[in-house]
C-alpha cells in the first residue's frame, strides 16, 4: 500500500488523505509488490507492478516502478526519486 499512496506524492493531495511527517523512510527499503492501485498514467497497462526502493549515494532514496505490458510482450521501468512526504488514507 505504500508504493501506491508514495506515489500520490506526485499528482497533488486527494480530499481523503493526509501527509505524514517524520517517517523512516529506511524501513520501507527493497521490493514491494502491488496488490491494489490507484490509477496512475505510469501504470495503465501494466501488470506484475512492483517498486523498489533503494539509497543513492547522496543519502536520496531512489524508487524503481516496474511492470510488464501484455499487449507488448514487454517490461515497462520508470526510474525516480522519492518525495520526502508519505501520504496514508484517513480512517
Amino acid at each position: 500500500m505504500l508504493l501506491t499512496f508514495s506515489l500520490f506524492a506526485c499528482q497533488g493531495i486527494p480530499e481523503n488523505v493526509t501527509v505524514v511527517n517524520g517517517v523512516d523512510a529506511n524501513q520501507y527499503l527493497g521490493t514491494w509488490y502491488e496488490i491494489a492501485r490507484l490509477d496512475h498514467s505510469f501504470e495503465r497497462g501494466l501488470e506484475q507492478v512492483t517498486a523498489n526502493y533503494s539509497k543513492n549515494a547522496d543519502g536520496s532514496t531512489k524508487v524503481i516502478n516496474r511492470g510488464f505490458n501484455a499487449e507488448k510482450q514487454a517490461w515497462s521501468e520508470a526510474e525516480g526519486k522519492v518525495n520526502s512526504a508519505i501520504i496514508s488514507l484517513n480512517g
